[in-house]
């Protein structure tokens, strides 16, 4: 009997030591956790054709990461798998907030990135600046993202080239390429300016891009004069009374800033139900299958800004790889690779920044996750950079390399492929006049 006693007691012991132990493990060891990052993306909407191309680059960007084995996180003493949320903006402000207060306060995210249109992410990103998540904006081009004086932005950062870049680019591309062929070609007086015309969205985005453009004309002091300008509603589908409007300024060339279906469609209506034949000039933002998609072959010798040409001859590596993978990675409904755009490669890069950023904070606390991406320094991946390396300035904005691309209709392909034309340092081909070019010399 007393050794059967002594057996119980010694059981009991070893339970209770078993069960301190379990719950000394438990209360002091952190739970099974993975990095949530919650993708804000216009899935839906005039945005849906940019906002699939960046949800297509998150997942392929979480996917490499994890099959790599995730982030090492010191807090956690492990590595931890990265785990994709994604809200649907839908196109529209209102929409936007929802997403990320769903992403907030549901599915309790770390860090959020994307954002693709200007007025839609000034709206969206109002929780995240309340609730201070760090939100990596890869999409709208508006500075005031992250410049904006109303709400506190030091959780809000712009790895995406701003509505300055675009202009600049393009005023310089104007007056560096565009007019010298247009006076060696006997189709322009040299004593006059070149003649632009502007067809915006009437939102921060067009409206900026047009700000922006008169800036750097006027600081640059070039000789290039703003002949008409133009805006549509954002959704737009017919453009034929403000092409009709432009086309009676007899402009040298047309800048317009829209969305993929605004900016293809415009620019078929303008060469074909208008006769407006001249150069158009898009911004990167289309830089998706759709817009190469919808153009066909009233594409043939047009431009397009960009920092990321996924069309374009080989120009660095990392894209190279970032195209085989992604094309290998989507199909279409056919089973045909689809090509990556210009919103997507932003993604990705950020989800890489994200991660990097969260590896030298060593925690998920939000306010650490910050500052590391505040004081990020790592090589350059897809978008190039000035110096070679990834960092936000004072605005948290990066300071990426942007270049002017032409677009060749192949008749045999039957697709549109693109060629790098300015800056001389980047150039794949001279630039040329569309065959149908038409102007008034004087």
């Amino acid at each position: 009997m007393k050794k059967r006693t002594q057996l119980i007691l010694a059981v009991a012991i070893i339970a209770i030591i078993a069960v301190s132990i379990a719950a000394y493990y438990y209360l002091t060891v952190p739970p099974e956790r993975t990095i949530k990052i919650g993708l804000v993306a216009s899935l839906t909407g005039p945005g849906s054709a940019e906002g699939a191309d960046m949800q297509r680059a998150a997942i392929l960007a979480v996917e490499e990461i994890n099959a790599a084995g995730g982030v090492y996180v010191s807090e956690y003493g492990r590595n931890l798998t990265v785990t994709l949320e994604i809200g649907d903006d839908k196109t529209k402000p209102a929409d936007g907030v929802i997403a990320v207060e769903e992403l907030i306060k549901s599915k309790n995210v770390d860090v959020l990135v994307g954002g693709l249109s200007s007025s839609v992410t000034l709206a969206s990103q109002v929780p995240a600046i309340d609730n201070n998540v760090p939100f990596v904006i890869t999409g709208a081009s508006t500075p005031q993202v992250t410049r904006r004086t109303d709400k506190n932005t030091s959780y809000m950062f712009h790895y995406c080239t701003i509505i300055d870049d675009y202009s600049e680019t393009i005023v310089k591309f104007l007056n560096h390429t565009v007019r010298p062929t247009l006076i060696d070609e006997g189709r322009m007086d040299p004593e006059r300016n070149l003649r632009l015309a502007m067809l915006v969205r009437n939102d921060a985005y067009g409206i900026g891009c047009y700000d922006t453009t008169v800036r750097f004309i006027n600081d640059l002091g070039l000789p290039i004069e703003i002949v008409e300008y133009q805006k549509f509603e954002p959704g737009a589908t017919d453009f034929t009374t403000q092409l009709t409007l432009i086309q009676a300024a007899k402009p040298d060339a047309v800048y317009h800033a829209g969305l993929t279906a605004e900016s293809s469609n415009l620019v078929k209506q303008g060469l074909q139900n208008v006769g407006l034949k001249t150069i158009y000039i898009a911004v990167e933002v289309c830089q998706t299958p759709q817009f190469y998609e919808i153009l066909g072959s009233w594409g043939d010798y047009q431009i397009l800004e960009s920092k990321f040409g996924s069309k374009a001859a080989s120009y660095s590596d990392a894209v190279d790889t970032y195209i085989a993978n992604y094309m290998q990675r989507w199909k279409d409904a056919q089973g045909n690779p689809i090509i990556p755009g210009m919103m997507g490669a932003d993604t990705y890069d950020a989800i890489y920044l994200i991660c990097k950023a969260i590896e030298n904070a060593g925690t998920l606390d939000k306010a650490k996750i910050r500052d590391e991406i505040e004081n990020i320094e790592m090589d350059q991946m897809l978008i190039m950079m000035k110096n070679g390396m990834i960092w936000f300035d004072q605005n948290h904005e990066i300071d990426p390399i942007s270049f002017i691309e032409q677009m060749t209709w192949n008749s045999t392909t039957s697709q549109l492929t693109t060629y790098i034309v300015y800056p001389d340092s980047l150039k794949q081909r001279d630039f040329e006049l569309p065959p149908d070019y038409e102007n008034e010399y004087s």
